[in-house]
């Protein structure tokens, strides 16, 4: 079996408590091949110094000390030199299971997958929690992968090919970054592998950007469906526009039972909802369920909106 090179890219900001950890569990990887980009976000705390503690002690390990940009430009940074065949990505308050890549890797060399996605375990835990490694993987194409509901939006947990990069980036100064960028990654794709093996941890981290996103409700991602439906309709994807207004209309529903709305933002939601599902209530990709929820939000939204919240439809 060959092993390609694999870029890690850990964007570090305000985690000295979370970092070593992070990158021991990279150090501890059962698969070798790979280098690893620690992009310094100009954080306050010690962090630069303990990238380059580690950098100094690992040739594979690369430090980039860079003035405070955000998530997306720290990113990029590391884009922007990686050697890497394939790319994977990890926040510096998470960890992965000592055989994420060897695991993940396994796919793309003997299925040729130009993506590889697996699940994940959320807690505070610091070791990495036995996990059953008896692996069932589905294999998708670039619709299927939409049509079926399989894509998550994420940008973490997954190996991508690196080429896939060569024109696109994370926008700058947006905390929904993953909404405009992942789906694009997707579409490039000819093969995806998504496994169950939960590989990747995530850390409650309470002062994470996701940690503190939803103390007031965040709106601009709505620019990244607009851009998603109007690239699906000038390459003529009926199904893939119809199932991203279908994205949309979950998020918007979902949106709307935060507490910290206004009146405005309410009505907003309502009438971007009402435009989305009206495009798509006869589309053959839209579930019957969904189709069922949608229409119950358009007649009671508020106590549509929370039972979904409730059975954790997803976005």
């Amino acid at each position: 079996m060959s092993n390609p090179l694999v870029s890690i890219i850990v964007p570090v900001y305000k985690v000295e408590k979370y970092l070593p950890n992070c990158i021991q569990s990279i150090l501890r990887q059962s698969y070798c091949n790979w280098e690893l980009i620690l992009v310094d976000d100009g954080g306050p705390d010690r962090c630069g110094t303990i990238c380059d503690q580690y950098a100094a002690e690992n040739n594979r390990i690369r430090v980039i000390h860079k003035a405070n940009g955000g998530l997306s430009s720290a990113r990029n940074a590391g884009l922007d030199i990686m050697q890497g065949e394939y790319v994977s990505f990890l926040d510096s308050d998470d960890f992965w299971h000592e055989d994420y890549l060897q695991l993940m890797m396994k796919h793309v060399v003997e299925e040729k997958a130009d993506i590889v996605q697996c699940g994940f375990i959320r807690g505070t835990e610091t070791v990495f929690p036995h996990v059953d490694l008896d692996e069932k993987v589905q294999v998708y194409d670039n619709h299927s992968i939409f049509i079926l509901q399989a894509a998550k939006i994420i940008m973490w947990g997954k190996v991508y090919k690196s080429c896939f990069f060569e024109d696109v980036r994370m926008p700058v100064g947006l905390i929904n970054e993953d909404d405009w960028t992942t789906w694009k990654l997707y579409y490039k794709a000819r093969k995806i592998v998504v496994s169950n093996l939960p590989l990747y941890y995530y850390t409650q981290n309470p002062n994470s950007i996701m940690g503190n996103q939803r103390k007031k409700p965040d709106m601009t991602y709505f620019g990244a469906y607009r851009e998603r439906i109007a690239f699906f309709n000038e390459k003529g994807e009926q199904d893939l526009e119809d199932v991203s207004r279908m994205q949309w209309c979950k998020s918007l529903l979902l949106l709307y039972s935060n507490p910290m709305l206004t009146k405005e933002n309410k009505e907003e939601i309502k009438m971007l909802f009402d435009e989305n599902w009206k495009k798509i209530s006869q589309s053959t990709v839209v579930p019957s369920k969904l189709k069922i929820l949608f229409y119950g939000f358009c007649k009671m939204p508020v106590i549509s909106s929370i039972t979904a919240c409730c059975r954790r439809i997803g976005a």
